[in-house]
């Protein structure tokens, strides 16, 4: 029997997550508008593999639970330490674990790259 438990191990390196996008725009050439700075958040997360089920579903399952942690990381960015948020980049990649019928598991790990502009009380003396 394939093992129904559930294990997420979220690790958030630099900022904990959640999403509202903000008002201000980037500019198409990428460039930080004047007053950001770039934030980079990583996100691990390891689910269970069920072999009954198509991989390619299941690898869609653990992108969907990294895209949801990072659609609202701008929002908890901006609930502490920013005036406004805006997310610039995502990567992520997929690895798969298969075990002997059961403890397979799919890790996905991204990358969440972002332009922030931060509160004044958070900025630093110049």
């Amino acid at each position: 029997m394939i093992a129904t438990r559930f294990c997420a191990a979220v690790t958030v390196f630099t900022f904990a997550v959640t999403g509202a996008f903000a008002q201000t725009a980037l500019q198409r050439n990428g460039a930080i508008p004047e007053g950001y700075i770039t934030v980079q958040s990583s996100i691990a997360l390891s689910l269970p593999f069920d072999q009954s089920a198509p991989v390619d579903e299941q690898v869609q399952k653990a992108q969907k639970a990294l895209y949801d942690i990072a659609s609202r990381n701008c929002s908890v960015v901006v609930e502490t330490i920013a005036d406004d948020c805006k997310i610039t980049g995502i990567t992520n990649n997929v690895d798969m674990q298969r075990g002997n019928n059961r403890d397979g598991f799919i890790s996905v790990r991204g990358q969440i790259s972002m332009a922030i502009k931060l509160k004044p009380s958070m900025q630093g003396s110049k």
